[in-house]
């Protein structure tokens, strides 16, 4: 076949235009993304459970949610949150399930359970992660709050309406409420309640079909339509006809209002008021599409609207995408003119080329397999393609380097086939190698694993299709750029020092390695255990992740349960005092002295790192300079920003972070488990102390806390006198404190809530509760006061059931610049955490976050890598039909991670993730020049050369197509390694990885592979 190809005219030239075109048109439908997705398959079920406490809610809903779902196959955790008000449950599906059937399964079993209590509202049940967030919009103006809504809800709609937009959700103002409010003095005055109330508006508020009028000519449907759903037509519903006629209407007794409850729920921009609508894109849409649909039609509504009406995009998180993206797209570029620059020293400008189109046929075939695949244009895959400029190249160099031997008289069509088929094994050889070492890397488990398991996956793809047009398009392209000529001056100058360099430098080093084999073997080896002792012993330091910056930072505040919105707002006002001040230091270091502050986005009611909503959290959140543009990293702005804030009083958690986890998970998570929550609080407060005792720690926080003080109440004695149960009492004090929730109302589009309580100023203290008026059966009143007693307490802020059991979470970040927070885990677990265990009955802990993701990541790392070295292992006995010279070249394996270890010293990186998968990566690609040098040795010895001069023959043969592969290798990846931008940050240990192991590997190669031969052939029995 590869003589046909060759001899074709054609036939070469349509197959790459096939391979190009299919390229050409998978290309453009790839999404965009920084990683790839992630996240495990998750679900969550949500039960309302208005006006309980956290313990009600455990106790009421959590316990029979596990109860009911354990059973739930693919289940893997189960953390159910039980807060006031609600539980929230999040089931994690185990790997290797469907995910529609466990969905499916959970939603069954959860409408199974009949044990739920009456007032709790039906439990819902969703899968989570089915969209990403892209930007969020801010609508602020000098308007009133109800016309900003409803434009804002207009607006929210027109963006939901857009492509790839899956949901645009409206925050920052509450929800629509009717309020009606009524005084106690005036209630008393009629004989009302304000469960009374709530009745009569139900009974008198509604819109019902009440059935067909059958007709001899036609049928008419009847309905009753009293639904009052303004101020105006509420005020008319009568709720008491009194002795003299009249009818007393709501109006009469009640306030009615049009408000947006709860008043912690809000949000400003620049201290403005604005709502904020946050929008999210569906799973299998472009994120930069999405983003440019919203900023044209926010552009759009700018432009027609008043000036007191603004509409903006804030919080950005997508635009850094398109950022990254060109970032390593210009690398490639880069890398790419290098390659053929390199290609262009060592042969012709015209085999150059020709020899560089496997490139664009290796894009195209990785194009192809992404699109059929599912996966997307992110940073991970185009770091494939970095890699593969380099690594591609190798065949085609092999082949071009042979063709121009054989061809060297003149090339013909047999001359040529001779110089494909003389290598042609070697290239299938290295091409399994590398098969066998990708192929079970992408297979890798955890969070992480996902991220890094796209790389051997787009790289292989890029592989095969080259090995496709090595074979078949490239030979015929050489056959017609062989046509023998005179060599230029350079080219003759540069051969001649080439040849140089080859025979009296590397073949004299490599001659003087062989007569000292056993010398530098015992070197090798000895350079190894110490290598090996390095990273053992700490000197080079692990992490899960390099860190990327972002262009969004938010402070997140925490005060205590119950804590009223104005103090709030004081904590508020002093760190956004900070930013200020932080913004007005870093502004000059700035380029261009651009303000390193673009806005500042305040949210009441919210704070994602504990949890929690009410009045007592608060998140600021600050759009800064885009990473690629200011001088400032995230670390120093942090650092600044907590020192400028100083103290803050009665404030229980300050956490200044970016939004969102990575793939390797919070820096620092330790879980405990213990029956008893008090015991679980301490051993908490313990643990929490501790961790922030080490260097770097920040962020800490546990997520058991005391909740809102409580004041609990009980039936006196006698009470059962005047015909009160305790149903009767709690009902009525519900509906006057809490409320009564009636039927949601409608204008329009527009949906409303409708709520009864008593007013505002008569349920603020103690004495309004004392003093609230308890309806008997018999008629009548009497006060609370004389029917209950009343105790002091406080209960918890929120308690977490994972898989059954009491859980608390100590979570903290890490400052990579100071501390490491794999090493400060380990110490965790090895010491602190085993004897709090010893002290404590009943405590057990685990360890999650970072530290587990690696773990779990790390496992499937290395499984890959041994699947990996049997296979390469299996190859090469096959090929050299030896069951020793294969431990040779796979000698260069353990050898290349000197310049793996070394490499990360010399740059100042910590061992990561993508370290590991770079260092695993480099067993496919460096025994491809070993497998090629002992194959020439063994021609040598077959031609009747001693084992010493085979080997330093051989090195002299194969030192420029080594050099070459080599060379290009590292110059594709050469500008990602000197890029200085932070966002490159996260890939550049797997380009450390691949660089300096390939360079040492080189060396080894060149000089220990021989020598390590020479050795060998020493300690071989010798035939008689």
């Amino acid at each position: 076949m590869i003589r046909w190809f060759t001899g074709h005219p054609t036939a070469g030239n349509l197959l790459l235009l096939l391979i190009l075109a299919a390229g050409v048109f998978a290309a453009p439908g790839l999404l965009r993304e920084t990683f790839p997705d992630f996240r495990a398959v998750e679900a969550e079920i949500t039960v309302p459970y208005r006006g309980a406490s956290a313990e009600d809610v455990e106790s009421a809903i959590c316990a029979p949610l596990w109860d009911g779902v354990q059973g739930v196959e693919g289940l893997e955790t189960f953390t159910c949150t039980a807060q006031t008000g609600r539980a929230r449950a999040v089931a994690t599906m185990a790997p290797a399930n469907e995910p529609l059937r466990f969905v499916n399964a959970l939603r069954t079993e959860v409408s199974a359970i009949d044990t739920f209590p009456d007032r709790a509202d039906p439990a819902i049940v969703r899968e989570l992660h089915r969209s990403d967030p892209v930007t969020s919009v801010a609508v602020s103006g000098d308007l009133p709050l109800t016309e900003l809504d409803l434009y804002a809800d207009a607006l929210s709609d027109r963006l939901t309406a857009l492509p790839g937009v899956a949901t645009a959700t409206r925050s920052g103002l509450g929800a629509r409420t009717l309020s009606i409010t009524a005084t106690q003095d005036k209630l008393e005055g009629h004989g009302l309640t304000p469960a009374a109330l709530a009745a009569a508006i139900a009974a008198q508020n509604i819109d019902l079909p009440a059935g067909i009028l059958e007709g001899a000519g036609t049928d008419l449907t009847l309905r009753f339509t009293a639904e009052r759903n303004t101020v105006t037509t509420l005020a008319a519903i009568p709720v008491l006809s009194l002795e003299n006629g009249a009818t007393l209407t709501l109006g009469d007794v009640a306030l009615i209002e049009e408000r947006f409850e709860p008043a912690h729920d809000r949000a400003f921009v620049d201290g403005h008021p604005t709502i904020l609508i946050d929008v999210a894109k569906a799973l299998d849409a472009d994120a930069l599409r999405v983003l440019d649909g919203v900023d044209a039609l926010v552009a759009g509504e700018t432009a027609r609207l008043p000036a007191n009406l603004q509409v903006e995009i804030v919080q950005d998180v997508t635009s850094i995408i398109r950022d990254r993206l060109l970032m390593l797209v210009q690398n490639g570029i880069i890398g790419l003119v290098l390659v053929v620059a390199v290609m262009s020293l060592f042969f012709r400008p015209g085999f150059a080329i020709w020899a560089a189109l496997g490139l664009p046929a290796a894009f195209a075939g990785a194009f192809v397999w992404m699109a059929l695949t599912g996966l997307s244009l992110n940073m991970m895959t185009l770091v494939a393609l970095l890699m593969a400029i380099g690594i591609v190249m190798d065949d085609s160099i092999v082949i071009a380097d042979s063709i121009a031997v054989h061809a060297a008289d003149g090339p013909t069509v047999e001359n040529v086939a001779a110089g494909v088929a003389a290598v042609a094994p070697g290239v299938i050889s290295s091409f399994l190698t590398t098969l066998a070492v990708f192929l079970p890397l992408a297979f890798l488990a955890g969070e992480l694993g996902a991220v890094l398991e796209v790389l051997p996956v787009v790289l292989l793809a890029a592989l095969a299709a080259s090995l496709i047009e090595a074979f078949l398009v490239l030979p015929h392209h050489l056959k017609a750029g062989a046509k023998k000529g005179t060599p230029s001056r350079f080219r003759s100058g540069f051969d001649k020092g080439f040849a140089a360099v080859r025979d009296r430098g590397v073949g004299r080093l490599a001659d003087a390695a062989i007569r000292w084999r056993w010398l530098v073997a015992g070197l090798a080896i000895g350079a190894l255990i110490v290598t090996v002792g390095a990273l053992g012993g700490g000197l080079v330091k692990r992490e899960a992740m390099p860190e990327i910056d972002g262009d969004v930072l938010e402070a997140r505040i925490l005060l205590a349960a119950g804590t009223p919105l104005q103090r709030t707002a004081q904590s508020v006002a002093q760190v956004e005092a900070a930013l200020d001040r932080v913004n007005a230091a870093l502004t000059p270091d700035q380029p261009e002295m651009q303000p390193l502050v673009i806005r500042r986005i305040t949210r009441f009611g919210r704070n994602l790192s504990a949890g929690e909503t009410g009045a007592h959290v608060a998140t600021v959140a600050v759009d800064l300079l885009g990473a690629e543009t200011r001088t400032s990293t995230l670390d120093d702005i942090v650092a600044l920003w907590q020192q400028e804030i100083g103290p803050l009083p009665g404030v229980a958690s300050l956490i200044i972070t970016e939004p969102g986890i990575g793939p390797q998970g919070i820096a620092v998570e330790l879980r405990m488990t213990h029956p008893n929550l008090s015991t679980l609080q301490d051993v908490g407060r313990a643990t929490l102390a501790e961790l922030e005792t080490y260097a770097g720690v920040r962020n800490a926080i546990l997520d058991l806390r005391p909740g809102a003080p409580e004041l609990r109440l009980q039936l006196s004695a006698g009470a059962e006198a005047l015909g009160l149960t305790v149903t009767d009492v709690a009902s009525q004090v519900r509906a006057a404190f809490l409320g009564s929730q009636l039927a949601e109302v409608r204008r329009g589009d527009i949906a409303w809530d409708l709520d009864v309580q008593l007013s505002d100023e008569d349920r603020t203290t103690r004495a309004d509760l004392m003093a609230f008026e308890i309806a008997i059966p018999a008629g009548g009143t009497v006060p609370l006061s004389n029917i209950a007693t009343i105790v002091d307490a406080r209960g918890w802020g929120s308690i977490t059931r994972r898989n059954g059991l009491r859980t608390l979470t100590v979570s903290a970040d890490v400052d990579g610049r100071i501390g490491n927070a794999d090493a400060i885990t380990a110490q965790m677990a090895n010491g602190f955490l085993p004897d709090l265990v010893a002290d404590t009955p009943g405590l057990g802990f685990e360890i999650g976050g970072q530290a587990a993701n690696s773990a779990e990541t790390v496992a499937s790392i290395l499984r890959g890598f041994l699947i990996g070295l049997v296979s390469i292992y299996l190859v090469l006995s096959f090929q050299f039909r030896s069951y020793i010279e294969p431990l040779i070249v796979m000698m260069t394996i353990p050898l290349a991670f000197l310049g793996v270890i070394w490499g990360h010293m010399l740059m100042g990186y910590n061992i990561s993730m993508p370290s590991l998968v770079g260092a695993a990566s480099l067993a496919g690609i460096v025994v491809n020049n070993a497998i090629l040098l002992v194959g020439v040795i063994n021609t040598r010895r077959a031609e009747g050369f001693s084992a010493p001069d085979a080997a330093g023959d051989a090195v002299r043969a194969r030192f420029r197509p080594i050099l070459v592969s080599v060379s290009t290798t590292i110059m594709g990846m050469a500008p990602l390694l000197l890029e200085t931008s932070t966002q490159a940050q996260t890939l550049k240990p797997l380009v450390i990885a691949v660089v300096f192991g390939l360079l040492a590997a080189t060396v080894l190669i060149l000089m220990i592979l021989p020598a390590f031969y020479a050795a060998l052939d020493d300690i071989r029995p010798r035939k008689s």
